[in-house]
């Protein structure tokens, strides 16, 4: 197999790259209002059929797979994109029946995202949403927002809304297996790992042009080494991630360990690399009007989706991997 992205995976990424940046650029974070993705943006990504990239095209998607599915979620990742745009594509990965699934994939009905906290669960995404989806490792479940009593919390993270809820009732719909777990894991891993990547960018593009005592500050051993550091997290982390993804798409029978893999090194990346660019960026990196916090912000809520570190490492602690 051969892991680099290349030729129409390319692009893919130039055109997802430039259609988020169009949809949801990581400025509009610095406005009012700015959290989950609005319907009208909702309709415009269904529309180019991004919820449907690993969909097969008999059930109206575009029967790509699991590499071109996480080439677009990295550069959702550089503009710090909702979590709802992700239960929104996982959703339409789902075990649906056909009418459901072509709302879904065109935009027409939203969803959010479920996820366990201790005895109750936390709702990342519009509660104006259709659809809550919980996906756990063997399956998940859809369930109508209607049914559901919320609570509105504050959220650190401003590109998502959060409630909580007490309990849930009975699914509308509910599904086997662990691909719809899969394609959100790697999701998430490849939106950490563009989060890592933007913000190794800001601090090196920084470093260029800002002046202490009449020098670049790129030129201090203090500033270039943790800006190596960054990079090597960073490429650690990419590389995993384009194992993970090539093994998700051959069906290999240790991709889940890779993709555990993929996941653990992404949220060290991610974590790491936005809490070192705002300490190098000094005192505007904790400006309001910066994106460096932004991708902390992000990379917390993303680095407890879908396997945080204890998780993570108690399975990879007792991993098989194939020869």
């Amino acid at each position: 197999m051969y892991l680099a992205p290349e030729g129409d995976e390319l692009e893919i990424v130039n055109a997802a790259s430039d259609f988020l940046v169009g949809t949801t650029p990581i400025s509009r974070l610095h406005e009012a209002g700015c959290a989950d993705l609005a319907p009208s943006a909702r309709e415009a990504f269904g529309e180019m059929g991004w919820f449907a990239l690993a969909v097969p095209e008999e059930q109206g998607g575009s029967g790509l797979s699991a590499v071109e599915h996480t080439l677009f979620f990295r550069e959702a990742g550089r503009q710090c994109a909702p979590v709802d745009l992700l239960a929104q594509c996982l959703l339409a990965n789902a075990d649906l029946d056909s009418g459901l699934r072509e709302d879904v994939i065109a935009g027409t009905a939203g969803a959010a995202l479920l996820v366990p906290s201790g005895a109750s669960w936390r709702l990342l995404g519009s509660s104006e949403a259709r659809w809550a989806l919980l996906v756990e490792r063997t399956g998940g479940a859809v369930y109508s927002m209607d049914a559901i009593a919320l609570q509105e919390r504050p959220a650190l993270d401003p590109t998502n809304s959060l409630h909580v809820a007490e309990s849930l009732p009975q699914p509308m719909h509910v599904f086997e297996g662990p691909t719809v777990w899969q394609l959100g894991q790697l999701a998430v891993a490849a939106m950490l790992v563009g989060i890592a990547e933007t913000a190794l960018d800001l601090i090196v593009e920084y470093a260029k042009v800002r002046e202490t005592f009449g020098r670049k500050i790129g030129s201090y051993q203090a500033v270039r080494h943790p800006c190596a550091d960054m990079a090597v997290r960073t490429e650690a982390a990419r590389s995993q991630l384009w194992y993970a993804a090539t093994a998700a798409k051959e069906e290999r029978a240790d991709a889940q360990v890779h993709l555990d893999a993929a996941k653990h090194l992404a949220n060290l990346a991610a974590m790491s690399n936005s809490d070192t660019s705002i300490q190098l960026h000094g005192g505007i990196g904790v400006t309001d009007e910066h994106d460096c916090h932004l991708l902390l912000k992000h990379a917390m809520t993303l680095s407890r989706l879908f396997g945080g570190k204890r998780d993570l490492l108690g399975r990879l602690l007792k991993a098989q991997v194939a020869d």
